[in-house]
C-alpha cells in the first residue's frame, strides 16, 4: 500500500490535530521541509488551524519544529482567526455550472427555506459539497472544505438529514463527487465510513486525489479563459490558461461528467464576455 511522503504526511496529521484534536506522532524533517510545509498552510489559507495543530503537538513535546518558526507560527495563530462555517457557505448562494442541475438545486434551495422544519446542519453539508465541486473543477483550493465537510461531521453529524442529503446529490448528480470529498476524509484524516453515510465506498484514487488538493493548485487561477484583442483585431487567449483550465475541469469528469463540461462552456462564455470593445 502506498503511503504519503514525510512532508505530506507531517503537514496533514498537523491539519487533523489542529481540526480534530487527534492525531499520529509527527514525524522529523529538516528546516527547510518545516518551511515548505508552513508555506502550504499558506497557500491553503489553513495557518490558523495548521498552527493550532502545531501548538498541541509542541505542548507534547512531540514535534521538531526550530524555535523561530514555532514563533512565526504563534503569531499567525494570533493575528488570523479562522473563519467559522457561516463565513463561507451560505445555502441560498449556492450555484452549479450545469443549467439544468442549477435549477434542480435551486429548487431544492427553496423547498428547504419554506419547509418549517427545515435541517440547518443538511443544508449546511449540501452547502460545503456544492462549494467544494466549484472550487475542484476551477482549480481552487479545497483541502479547507474537506476539513470543514469533517468539523460539521464530527460535531453536527447527529443532526444532519442523510436521507435528504442523499436526496439531493442524486438529483443534482453529485452523489459520486461527494462520495470522493468523504473517501479523502477517510483516506486522510482518520474517519470511517459509518460517520459519513454519504460514501458509499472509498475512492480507490482517495490518496492519489489527496496529493493533487495539497500539490495541484496553482497560485494564480481563474474560472474564465481571459480572452483579448489583439492589436491586430483578432480574439486571442493564453494556451496554458486555457488548456490548465480544461484539464482541471475534465480531471473530475467521471465523478461529475455534466458539472465538468459545463464548467468548462461557462469558462468559455466567461472569457469571451470580458473582452473590451
Amino acid at each position: 500500500m502506498r503511503k504519503f511522503d514525510i512532508q505530506t504526511t507531517n503537514f496533514l496529521r498537523i491539519l487533523r490535530r489542529g481540526a480534530f484534536d487527534e492525531g499520529k506522532p509527527i514525524g522529523i524533517m529538516s528546516p527547510y521541509k518545516w518551511a515548505k510545509t508552513v508555506n502550504l498552510a499558506e497557500h491553503h489559507s489553513l495557518t490558523p488551524l495548521f498552527a493550532l495543530g502545531v501548538e498541541k503537538y509542541y505542548k507534547d513535546d512531540s514535534i521538531n519544529i526550530p524555535g523561530e518558526q514555532i514563533n512565526v507560527i504563534r503569531e499567525h495563530l494570533k493575528n488570523t482567526p479562522q473563519k467559522g462555517f457561516g463565513d463561507l457557505y451560505d445555502f441560498g448562494k449556492i450555484h452549479l455550472k450545469s443549467k439544468t442541475l442549477d435549477e434542480k438545486l435551486s429548487q431544492i434551495v427553496s423547498k428547504e427555506y419554506a419547509d418549517a422544519e427545515k435541517s440547518y446542519e443538511t443544508m449546511m453539508l449540501m452547502s460545503i459539497i456544492i462549494v467544494n465541486v466549484e472550487h475542484m473543477m476551477n482549480g481552487y483550493s479545497y483541502l479547507r472544505g474537506i476539513i470543514d465537510m469533517g468539523r460539521l461531521l464530527r460535531q453536527e453529524g447527529n443532526k444532519v438529514d442523510f436521507v435528504k442529503l442523499d436526496n439531493w446529490l442524486s438529483q443534482t448528480r453529485m452523489s459520486r463527487i461527494a462520495n470522493l470529498q468523504g473517501s479523502l476524509l477517510i483516506n486522510s484524516f482518520g474517519f470511517t465510513k459509518e460517520e459519513i453515510p454519504f460514501v458509499s465506498k472509498v475512492e480507490k484514487d482517495a490518496m492519489q486525489e489527496m496529493m493533487k488538493a495539497v500539490y495541484g493548485i496553482s497560485s494564480t487561477h481563474s474560472d474564465g479563459w481571459h480572452f483579448q484583442e489583439s492589436k491586430s483585431g483578432f480574439i486571442v487567449s493564453s494556451p496554458l490558461k486555457a488548456m490548465r483550465s480544461i484539464r482541471q475541469s475534465l480531471h473530475f469528469r467521471r465523478y461529475a461528467p455534466r458539472e465538468s463540461y459545463s464548467t468548462i462552456y461557462r469558462g468559455f462564455l466567461k472569457g469571451l464576455s470580458e473582452i473590451e470593445e
